[in-house]
């Protein structure tokens, strides 16, 4: 045989060898890599379309538009509504009143917030609009955090706790994968503004009682815990970890949004 056809063949198998092990490598090492990388884009994105979705809501709830409707791309995931009826979260305010806790307000007991979940169908994120909030957690982890707060605060001037609620709602199931608009209306026949004035400066506590396989605990333990509604905080007293000490009178507004397409 010819000396340089073999060496031809040689090099050729060398070749060869090498574009071979550069796939494989570039498939043991790079294709991960690059999915993980998209991953990552698509949370990234999806948190700030749901501070996008926050700030609507606030347009529906603060001002006098009634309708909004949004154009949204979801990837790398679905974003469902979880009706008010479907929440097994829930939330519940009292008062001390002479040694005993009482309901702040009928309308208030086991407020139920309903819920718009996006959750990763390639990573473990899982990001919620719930009730003013916008929450993220991990689905192979305990802990969440709170991406963007809702809107709560304590006057200290005139030692008044102001409280927002929303509430989500749907005729119908309703999800998104891909591209489409969310549409949204605020129900003014369920509108509550309820002020609670006692006779004396009292504690209010407030309890979030969380979905147990979709737990958002934490994260709201750092809002009731920090200083965003009160300087020092919600803190522990009488068996309920988060109250509030000093409160002449609490003001509560409840809207209901309900979403009518996705």
């Amino acid at each position: 045989m010819d000396e340089s056809a073999v060496s031809e063949s040689i090099g050729f198998i060398i070749i060869f060898s090498i574009v071979v092990a550069g796939i494989g490598l570039v498939s043991l090492y790079g294709y991960p890599m690059l999915l993980q990388h998209q991953i990552g884009a698509d949370e990234r994105t999806m948190e700030q379309t749901m501070i996008t979705i926050q700030n609507d809501i606030k347009l529906l709830t603060y001002s006098n538009v009634p309708y909004k409707d949004t154009a949204l791309r979801v990837s790398g995931g679905a974003l469902t509504v979880h009706k008010k009826a479907d929440s097994s979260q829930k939330f519940n305010f009292e008062w001390w009143d002479n040694g005993t806790w009482e309901d702040l307000h009928a309308d208030f007991i086991n407020f139920k917030p309903g819920e718009l979940r996006y959750v990763s169908d390639q990573g473990t994120a899982v990001i919620s609009f719930e009730n003013g909030a916008v929450v993220k957690r991990q689905q192979d982890a305990s802990g969440s955090v709170m991406l963007a707060e809702p809107r709560w605060f304590y006057d200290d001037d005139t030692d008044t706790l102001v409280i927002f609620l929303m509430r989500l709602d749907s005729s119908r199931a309703l999800s998104l994968n891909g591209i489409g608009n969310l549409q949204m209306s605020r129900n003014e026949n369920s509108l509550l503004a309820r002020t609670i004035e006692f006779v004396d400066p009292t504690h209010v506590a407030v309890t979030y009682d969380p979905d147990t396989v979709n737990d958002y605990s934490q994260a709201w333990k750092n809002y009731f815990s920090g200083s965003s509604i009160a300087p020092n905080g919600l803190g522990p007293h009488n068996g309920k970890e988060y109250t509030i000490s000093n409160v002449k009178r609490v003001f509560v507004k409840q809207y209901d949004i309900t979403i009518t397409n996705i």
